[in-house]
């Protein structure tokens, strides 16, 4: 053999097939995966067939959007396996209050044909409340629900240019109502709710003097967004309150008489400040208002003063007795920081309110009174 190799300059070797099965059997696995490779080009992914359960998939599955504002929402298409599924998207079926726009922008990615797995849409609030749209992709449908959330509201006002001292009538639009702890506040500060309707759709406030544009309100519910509150919204409308003083506060024998809630209910006065009656007290006050409390129903009072947050004044209120207030020295609440705040227990009579200035020029005032029963004393 080895002669042979060195006389030959080269040596050719031929086998046939048949006479070795195993690599038989190899060549014809090529043959096969060459053909289905073939087929793959020519009819798409084999499995097609077996892909069933196709759902449409929404990121966010539902929306919040604030009226005249616009929210994105992502959707794609998986089979039961999470398989991606390139497809076409379709909005349908969208309800009131809102427009869906496809998003061309959108880089989603593609399948090999060139069909989005994935696509964008544009939500835009227009009118609050609760709807939905569609999207409909392939053979699968999907529901997204939309709630529009106000940026204002359109209430109404009993009254648009009160006087000073008289309470407006706040009334909401259908479907909406106040919750506790509603409140109402003008450009000047946070008015006295004195009332609430049984229906919780209207209350009763009275505003700083001199008030003016749209009140903000905060405590508002929604039927449409149960137990989430909505604050610090403004009214549509505006209202413009009167800035006259009222007559007589320098002297308690002029001051005007508050009005005295009946049992479980608020009463609310405000005023512009003068303080031209000396301090009544011994404590040093700037100056003092004058103001008749008349009291036929005993129970507790409980008497709250306040001023606008921008005014760096100190204000207290005294009670005096029918006699006046000469060295009078039962404080409503003490302290610079406002409100304040104290309950007085208190038998049918006559009584003054002062309230003295320590400090400060606050233009305006408010008073607060909320009556409730005197708890029965203690068992011993």
């Amino acid at each position: 053999m080895s002669d042979i190799l060195e006389d030959s300059p080269s040596v050719l070797f031929t086998v046939s097939l048949d006479e070795v099965p195993s690599m038989k059997r190899s060549m014809c696995g090529l043959v096969v995966l060459a053909a289905l490779t073939a087929l793959w080009s020519c009819k798409g992914d084999p499995t097609e067939s077996f892909r069933t359960g196709e759902e449409v998939i929404a990121t966010p599955t539902s929306l919040f959007v604030d009226q005249g504002s616009g929210e994105f929402v992502t959707v794609q298409v998986v089979d039961e396996q999470g398989n991606q599924i390139g497809t076409d998207f379709t909005a349908q079926n969208v309800g009131p209050g809102i427009t869906v726009a496809f998003d061309s922008t959108y880089l989603a990615t593609t399948n090999g044909a060139r069909l989005q797995t994935s696509a964008r849409f544009v939500v835009t609030g227009v009118a609050p409340g609760s709807t939905s749209f569609e999207v409909a992709a392939g053979g699968a449908v999907d529901t997204i629900p939309v709630r529009v959330v106000p940026t204002s509201f359109t209430a109404t006002f009993s009254n648009a240019a009160p006087a000073t001292n008289e309470a407006v009538t706040v009334t909401l639009p259908a479907g909406y109502k106040f919750v506790t702890g509603a409140a109402v506040s003008s450009d000047l500060g946070t008015g006295i709710v004195t009332s609430v309707a049984p229906d919780s759709n209207s209350l009763s406030v009275v505003l700083l003097p001199g008030s003016s544009g749209p009140l903000t309100l905060s405590g508002v519910e929604a039927d449409f967004l149960p137990g989430l509150p909505l604050n610090g919204l403004p009214t549509v409308d505006v209202i413009t309150v009167g800035a006259t003083p009222v007559a007589g506060t320098g002297s308690t024998a002029t001051a005007p008489t508050l009005t005295v809630p009946a049992l479980d209910a608020t009463s609310g006065f405000v005023d512009v400040g003068t303080f031209t009656a000396a301090d009544p007290t011994v404590d040093g006050g700037v100056g003092a208002q004058f103001y008749k409390l008349v009291i036929t129903e005993a129970g507790d009072y409980t008497i709250t003063t306040d001023w606008p947050t921008a005014s760096a004044s100190d204000l207290d209120a005294v009670q005096c007795p029918s006699t006046g207030c000469a060295g009078a020295s039962v404080f409503v609440g003490t302290g610079t920081t406002h409100p304040e705040q104290g309950t007085l227990t208190l038998a049918p009579g006559t009584y003054f309110l002062a309230v003295v200035l320590f400090g400060g020029t606050p233009t305006q005032f408010s008073i607060q009174i909320d009556h409730t029963a005197t708890p029965p004393p203690e068992t011993p």
